[in-house]
């Protein structure tokens, strides 16, 4: 399923960032789309239209009202979406099966790329259906798109910090955590477990009640030899990286069987201001609170929340 949001999510945002027009209409060109959803949210809804379906301009409507609090702005809609056939009503890949529903922030950022979906999310009660019709585009050689999608939830967003915000707060000595509660916090047993295997594949273990922390956790668990990682310098690294919350793996270079390569600049605060200084060969275990990460909830398909990785750096360019 992780495969499958990580297509479809980011489709609709590239949509949302592409396409412009009215705000959501309840009548119009989709007057005739109906969804019908089962008890459970997680069941895939039916939709009927009149068919074939087609509109001459990208179009939002609500179709049905739901019956939770309404969005507000600076909170992340919780999506679930499915892809119509706009020929013969049948459904594509889908979300709704999913563990969990995926984001869209209701931001500034949503209401200069696409002022309809915006108008769209922003006061719309949660549990209401929408549907979106994205006509054909010669030019950019794309097929019509349609979409039915619910806001299953509504959150209360943690942002991630901007690069100027995370350099103000390393500055003023608010980022990192000192040396002295990280051991403090692996006293108590409050801090990740981390083994290797014979092969050095890493696994980690969320002590029982971790709570997210405050601010940058960084624990060299092996420090090498090697040349320093400069924080505008690149690293060639093996990591893994697992959720806080429930310790489930969400990505890992070892299954790709192959390091990662990146600038430091160009990644979360919590790789960034983590890795810096550390040495070639070195080990470290990185505890992120959500706002050094991807935020809560992440936006597309990252991950949310609060994430501890092992990184093990191969190589300092």
């Amino acid at each position: 399923m992780r495969k499958v949001l990580a297509i479809l999510l980011p489709f609709l945002l590239f949509l949302t960032a592409c396409s412009g027009g009215d705000e959501a209409k309840s009548s119009g060109p989709l007057s005739s789309v109906k969804i019908e959803r089962g008890d459970d949210e997680t069941s895939v809804p039916s939709v009927d239209f009149d068919k074939p379906l087609s509109v001459d301009e990208p179009t939002l409507a609500r179709i049905n009202d739901g019956d939770g609090d309404e969005v507000a702005e600076g909170q992340t809609a919780m999506i679930r979406l499915a892809m119509v056939n706009p020929e013969d009503g049948t459904v594509g890949q889908e979300t709704y099966s999913g563990e969990n529903a995926e984001g869209i922030a209701v931001d500034e950022s949503l209401k200069s790329g696409n002022s309809q979906m915006y108008d769209a999310l922003l006061g719309a009660p949660v549990g209401s259906d929408f549907a979106y019709y994205i006509p054909a585009n010669e030019e950019a050689g794309t097929e019509p798109n349609f979409i039915v999608f619910t806001i299953a939830d509504a959150m209360d967003t943690v942002p991630t910090l901007s690069p100027d915000e995370a350099a103000a707060r390393n500055t003023d000595g608010t980022l990192l955590m000192s040396g002295e509660d990280v051991s403090a916090l692996e006293a108590e047993g409050k801090l990740p477990e981390v083994s290797f295997a014979e092969d050095g594949t890493p696994s980690i273990t969320i002590p029982e009640g971790a709570e997210e922390p405050e601010r940058l956790v960084v624990k060299v668990l092996e420090e090498g030899d090697g040349p320093v990682l400069e924080s505008t310098g690149t690293v060639v690294a093996d990591y893994l990286g697992v959720s806080l919350r429930d310790g489930e793996p969400f990505d890992s270079s070892y299954e790709r069987g192959e390091p990662a390569e990146f600038p430091l600049a160009n990644v979360i605060p919590g790789w960034t201001y983590g890795l810096a200084d550390q040495k070639a060969g070195s080990k470290v275990l990185l505890v992120l609170p959500s706002e050094l990460a991807y935020g809560d909830p992440a936006g597309g398909s990252s991950p949310s929340g609060p994430l501890v990785f092992v990184v093990d750096i191969k190589e300092v360019k």
